[in-house]
């Protein structure tokens, strides 16, 4: 801290260089707002993580090998499916001519599938087709060969009684994709699009969605229908609206902060010269600061977006201490450069105090390892100093400048100024120790009530409310019905290095879908979860066809089945539900994680689920069908032959099929960024992945998926919340006793008061009592208020006690008109910046805004009763025996 001589000093070089001072400020004030006007916001959860946690590596890992995972939806609706259709041919075949879509999915062929649709069934359901062939042909040679007439005549419930629609109800072929992506008979119909980058790059998401509604324009949709209406959909508009919304509310709140700042100095000050003198320097020192943080990290996080309003709250109360002081000592006389100096000395002392304790709260923010506090150190510790520092020499300077322009009249005081006090009355402060008690019992309550708070787990509760009314609602759900609402919410990814590993981790993870409460039960030794949903179990496996005859007459006609398909039935039996080498593999996951893996998974998506197994063998079931119908054909009655030409042509299919053979439409889903087909499966787990506790659960179950290869990690988006979370629950107590640690020292060893300490601690006793009392809860986003409004805290009473011992005894009355008013709109203006936040959607943002603010008040309140209290009874104490 400067003595006299360096105030002296530092104040002369401020006499002879005015000018230059305030030109280096606004070039630097210039260049720091070339760096703000870049600066942007990341508003992924990820952002609040080190680069080195496990879920962003592996989101990274997860965006390099396969890309954006994120799709863009455009929706038609119109009272015409053709004219829908049309449109959507038209919108597709032009987005796949833009080179920031990676590919577009609008009719998907159906003809693969439908040629190997029999493929598609379980072995099971195939013999069963089979066995019905037999007995058809069979049945209708009896009665053939019957020397009864009724025989022959009467035995039509034993045709074969199949055509293509009861063989597709029988055994479940309609599993085919649909053509389209529609739903309400085509009058919606939706066109996917996988762009190029994520939905997270706001600046690309708002020019793709521009450039789609100028390419869209131009078809001009009205042309195939009047009443055809196009949207555009998804995760890339909803981002899109989020940020503009944030951006907004950050605008508009800085922008009421920095009136409201305006008039409350112009009104405090009397004129608008001080508007100038207090704002000008912190400007620059705010836009210097914000510029380092857009050299250092390039992108604000959601934590951090209020900075800018946060500093210029906090900043602004050294420029009005300083300017205050400065005033005082031009009334009381002095030319510029003595006033300049003494304030410097004096004012100068209390102000570097309350910004280095200030910008060490910030700075201690540092040791976390979530971004969000930080990120939000760094830049707030580098506003508070530079702020402190343009306070201490730009503002002295332009004051000058502008009285060598316009000579300032010092307004008069508002009050005449007390003599100086020679004795302290020795009547005991019955008032003083009156509000001490008060005090100190609102934070006895404060700390009663203290346990009763709680955090918030449920981030989704954190974000922007959903505002969207019942018909916005209805219109998502409708798009997202067509496309599938799995493709509408964020998946688990497990990364594969071969075809083979895909092929496993999908038969597992099928396995798992398929496994039925007993069977858990037996795997794992636990009772399963009874709610938990399970998938409707097929009919059961039939019994091998084995033909016994009654009588001699029949043997001709009747034959056994042939061993290889008797071996065939017992194969499906144990596959038609899970394959036992499956369930072995299944074994070497710990019961209670396999048990939650059962209770969450709700979907798996992979190459292989387009893959059917068993193909070898049903391809010998259906070639034993082809030839037993081609063999048997005259035998089959006119009404059979007549169904059997529905879907005869399902038995053409010879030859399995693997990945490759797949339609280009399903494999450019699962080709990556290399050109590697196949190598990642996805899944989708029930429930809120935005609560801790739930997401905590998903994360711990599927962390890593086991093969015969080894263990490959997963992860998805929702695998950063418990990471966040627990990085919160970790650092926050490291970052709240570092904190204290500086109050303590500074209070005790630099300034040589407790008082400091004091006013500090019961103000946040009184804000826990508040919190509880409105049922309010501590969250990621408010949290960081807590060690900030200990740095912030100890400002206006360190002000307070270093005009008090400067004054000296009995001057206190003096001290708090003095002073207090100083510290009252130095407060004030603290609380406009924060204030800013009270005011945005963002329900995390706001809670931040809402702790500052009233942690604020109670600071000053602790600061103008406490404070003064204590001064007031340690005056008494020392003059008790005078």
């Amino acid at each position: 801290m400067p003595d006299s001589s360096h105030a002296h000093r530092l104040a002369g070089l401020i006499v002879r260089g005015p000018l230059a001072i305030v030109l280096v400020a606004l070039l630097l004030g210039a260049f720091g707002w070339l760096g703000t006007s870049r600066l942007g916001i990341d508003q992924e959860l990820r952002a609040l993580l080190p680069d080195g946690a496990p879920s962003v590596v592996r989101l990274d890992a997860v965006t390099e090998r396969l890309g954006n995972q994120s799709d863009l939806y455009v929706t038609i609706r119109g009272p015409s499916r053709e004219a829908n259709l049309e449109l959507g041919a038209a919108v597709a075949a032009a987005l796949e001519q833009r080179d920031d879509i990676r590919y577009v999915l609008f009719r998907r062929d159906p003809e693969f599938f439908r040629r190997h649709i029999l493929l598609y069934t379980e072995l099971h359901e195939l013999l069963d087709l089979r066995r019905q062939i037999i007995d058809a042909i069979q049945a209708r040679i009896r009665r053939e060969l019957s020397v009864f007439p009724e025989d022959r005549d009467g035995a039509a419930s034993d045709d074969l009684d199949l055509d293509e629609m009861t063989l597709r109800e029988r055994y479940g072929l309609d599993r085919e994709p649909s053509e389209y992506f529609e739903r309400e008979e085509g009058r919606l119909v939706v066109v996917l699009a996988r762009p190029t980058r994520p939905n997270t790059d706001i600046s690309f998401a708002r020019e793709l969605s521009r450039n789609l509604k100028a390419v869209i324009d131009r078809i001009e949709p009205r042309q195939y229908h009047p009443d055809i209406e196009v949207t555009i959909d998804g995760s890339y508009a909803e981002h899109t609206a989020q940020a503009t919304s944030l951006e907004q509310d950050i605008i508009s709140g800085t922008a009421a902060a920095s009136g409201l700042l305006l008039l409350v100095v112009a009104l405090y000050f009397r004129g608008l010269r001080a508007v100038l003198l207090v704002l000008m320097p912190l400007l620059v020192a705010v836009v210097t600061s914000l510029a380092i943080g857009w050299a250092a990290y390039s992108e604000l996080n959601l934590v951090s977006a209020f900075i800018f309003a946060v500093t210029l709250g906090l900043g602004i109360d050294f420029g009005i201490h300083m300017l205050a002081r400065y005033r005082d000592e031009r009334r009381r006389g002095l030319d510029q450069e003595q006033a300049i100096a003494h304030t410097i000395a004096t004012t100068g002392v209390s102000t570097a105090g309350g910004a280095l304790s200030t910008a060490l709260a910030f700075l201690f923010l540092v040791l976390a390892e979530f971004r969000g506090f930080s990120q939000f150190g760094v830049i707030g510790s580098l506003g508070i100093m530079i702020a402190f520092v343009a306070a201490l020499v730009v503002l002295p300077a332009l004051a000058l400048v502008l009285e060598r322009v316009r000579p300032w009249r010092v307004p008069p005081p508002t009050t005449r100024a007390a003599p100086r006090a020679t004795s302290v009355s020795h009547k005991f402060p019955w008032l003083a120790l009156g509000t001490v008690l008060i005090c100190l019992g609102g934070a006895v309550a404060g700390v009663a009530a203290a346990p009763k708070l709680g955090f918030e787990y449920n981030l989704s509760r954190l974000g922007p409310p959903d505002r969207a009314s019942p018909e916005e609602q209805k219109r998502a759900d409708e798009y997202r019905d067509a496309i599938g609402r799995t493709r509408s919410t964020d998946p688990t990814i497990v990364l594969t290095e071969s075809l083979a590993q895909t092929a496993d981790i999908d038969r597992q993870l099928q396995a798992i879908l398929d496994l039925e409460p007993d069977e858990i039960a037996e795997l794992t030794g636990l009772e399963p979860y009874p709610d938990t949903p399970r998938r409707p179990r097929p009919p059961p496996n039939p019994a091998p066809v084995e033909v016994a005859a009654d009588s001699e007459e029949d043997e001709e006609v009747r034959e056994p089945d042939d061993p290889e398909f008797v071996k065939l039935a017992e194969l499906a039996r144990t596959h038609s539900h899970v394959d036992p080498a499956v369930r072995e593999a299944l074994k070497h996951y710990p019961p209670g994680r396999l048990r939650e893996m059962d209770d969450l998974l709700s979907s798996v998506l992979s190459i292989y689920t387009f893959v059917p197994a068993l193909q070898a063998e049903k391809l010998k079931v259906i070639a034993d069908i082809r030839a037993r119908i081609d063999k048997k054909r005259g035998s089959l009655s006119d009404a059979d032959l007549e169904k059997l030409k529905t879907w005869e042509r399902y038995l053409q299919v010879e030859e399995p099929f693997g990945p490759d053979d797949l339609p280009a439409w399903v494999k450019v889903q699962f080709t990556d960024m290399d050109g590697e087909l196949g190598r990642f499966v996805a899944c989708w787990q029930r429930g809120p992945k935005s609560d801790y506790a739930h997401a905590k659960r998903i994360h711990d179950a599927f962390d890593t998926i086991t093969t015969a290869s080894g263990s490959l990690p997963a992860v998805g988006s929702h695998f950063v919340v418990p990471e966040v979370v627990d990085s919160i629950r970790g650092d926050g107590p490291l970052v709240m006793t570092a904190v204290f640690g500086v109050l303590i020292v500074s209070a005790l060893v630099v300034f040589r008061t407790a008082l400091l300490l004091a006013t500090v601690s019961v103000a946040l006793c009184w804000l826990a009592g508040v919190f509880v009392a409105m049922d309010w809860t501590l969250n990621l986003f408010n949290l960081i208020a807590l060690p900030l409004l200990v740095g912030m805290g100890q400002d206006d009473s360190l002000h307070i006690i270093h005009r008090y011992r400067e004054e000296g005894p009995g001057r206190l009355a003096h001290t708090m008109r003095e002073t207090g008013g100083a510290v009252i709109l130095t407060t004030v203006t603290t609380v406009i910046g924060f204030s800013s936040m009270l005011f945005v959607d963002h329900i995390g943002l706001r809670s931040l805004g809402w702790t500052a603010v009233l942690g604020m008040m109670f600071c000053l309140l602790a600061s103008l009763t406490l404070v003064p209290a204590c001064l007031r009874l340690g005056e008494w104490w020392r003059n008790r025996g005078a």
